[in-house]
């Protein structure tokens, strides 16, 4: 600190104005570009992460309508039993199981990957045609837009 001190007194007034000009424009930079920017930006990201959230909301709350709604018909016929039904209809549909495992008189399945409205159109299909409804279900999001992965899926009659 006596450093400083003997070298401040030892320039000019004319250069002590300089270094405190540029002390003050170097502290404005740091908190420019060191604080205020990166707040900015942080705040613009979560805005934008934001909107994509609630774009995926709307999307799932108006599928969910979908599949609600049409699962509300009567089935019209049954058409053989659960294992021959979810499989034929599966298979019309190109939906494909990883793996299908008979419960009781349930059927539990699982999907890989499939497009949440193939997926959400065999359901309604399964429910209004034969009578199958889903007891429980575990879905999750993939990577690509608009696919779902089925983690497990109850079916029964």
């Amino acid at each position: 600190m006596e450093q400083f001190k003997a070298w401040w007194e030892s320039i000019t007034s004319r250069e002590q104005l300089l270094t405190m000009i540029s002390a003050a424009v170097i502290a404005i930079a740091i908190i420019f570009w060191g604080i205020w920017t990166p707040l900015v930006d942080q705040v613009n990201d979560s805005k934008k992460q934001l909107t994509r959230a609630q774009a995926t909301l709307s999307w799932t709350q108006e599928k969910a309508d979908v599949v609600l709604q049409s699962g509300s018909a009567k089935p019209s016929s049954r058409g053989g039993n659960l294992t021959q039904i979810i499989n034929s209809s599966a298979r019309r549909d190109s939906i494909t199981f990883s793996r299908v495992v008979n419960k009781n008189d349930n059927i539990e399945v699982w999907i890989n990957e499939v497009p949440f409205d193939s997926f959400a159109k065999w359901i309604a299909k399964l429910s209004n045609q034969y009578g199958v409804s889903v007891l429980s279900a575990d879905l999750a999001r993939t990577d690509r837009d608009g696919y779902i992965k089925v983690n497990r899926l109850l079916l029964g009659m």
